[in-house]
């Protein structure tokens, strides 16, 4: 695979990653007051992950500041790195 291929299809990540952090936001952010969503996301807080990334949580309170720290800023984070990882590999073949 040649690095245009690889940075190609690194951009079709970095897009999708962004596009599924956006919906899953808003999926989530429209029905916080669900049982499932407040479920889903309670289990989220109790995994080593989510304690190591997001520290200890106080209560579970979904305002919009929370669910944008917990989702929408770290797929803004994946899909920048991928962005600027596939835009470096498609301008390799200019650099040597």
């Amino acid at each position: 695979m040649s690095e245009a291929t690889a940075g190609w299809l690194m951009l079709a990540a970095a897009a999708l990653t962004f596009v599924v952090g956006g919906v899953s936001r808003l999926f989530i952010g429209r029905r916080r007051e669900s049982r499932a969503v407040r479920r889903l996301v309670h289990t989220f807080r109790r995994t080593g992950i989510a304690k190591v990334l997001f520290g200890r949580f106080e209560d579970d309170v979904l305002d919009d500041d929370e669910l944008d720290t917990m989702i929408l800023m770290p797929a803004i984070v994946l899909s920048c790195g991928l962005c600027l990882t596939a835009l470096f590999l498609l301008g390799y073949d200019t650099l040597v």
